[in-house]
């Protein structure tokens, strides 16, 4: 358990003291999975070190969004973000986009990979020993500016959401 744990601390310093913000990283991203790389890079730090020491992609402003989504996208995203700073209160999808969650504790093991003769990048990822917890379809779409994501669907044994969707409806 020690060991791991040093592993784990090594990994975190390691990946902070290489990290440069996502101001610096590159906006035109060449295939689909690099889009999803570079967010997962950029934001999914919280897995491993705590959502509390740095800001989640959901709080970010429209102009970092759209290095990663589509400007709809974005769009909607920045919209829920003021909908919850105005009235303090969650708005939808009341989780962390990166890993449909509202707890990033304990998720390991995360997996990027491309699915095949498609612009889909799914995510998978394991949670306080459970394998595949989470699978999350990212839904890439070639832009002027490289690949973008358009919409991300969430699918566990609970439920299948689509970001797009539940961000477009009323709240």
């Amino acid at each position: 358990m020690m060991k791991l744990q040093i592993i784990t601390l090594i990994a975190v310093f390691a990946f902070s003291v290489n990290s440069t913000t996502a101001a610096d990283r590159p906006t035109r991203f060449g295939k689909p999975e690099d889009v999803v790389a570079w967010l997962y890079r950029d934001f999914g730090w919280q897995a491993f070190i705590g959502q509390y020491f740095h800001e989640i992609i959901n709080d970010q402003p429209k102009n970092i969004l759209e290095r990663y989504f589509t400007p709809r996208l974005a769009e909607l995203i920045a919209k829920e973000r003021k909908f919850e700073i105005e009235t303090k209160q969650v708005g939808p999808p009341g989780f962390d986009l990166l890993f449909g969650s509202q707890d990033p504790d304990g998720i390991s093991n995360i997996r990027i990979n491309r699915q095949s003769g498609t612009n889909i990048v799914t995510v998978l990822y394991d949670q306080n020993t459970k394998k595949d917890v989470m699978k999350i379809d990212f839904v890439t779409v070639k832009t002027e500016n490289g690949w973008r994501i358009s919409n991300i669907h969430y699918k566990d044994v609970s439920f299948d959401v689509s970001l797009l969707n539940v961000l477009s409806g009323p709240y």
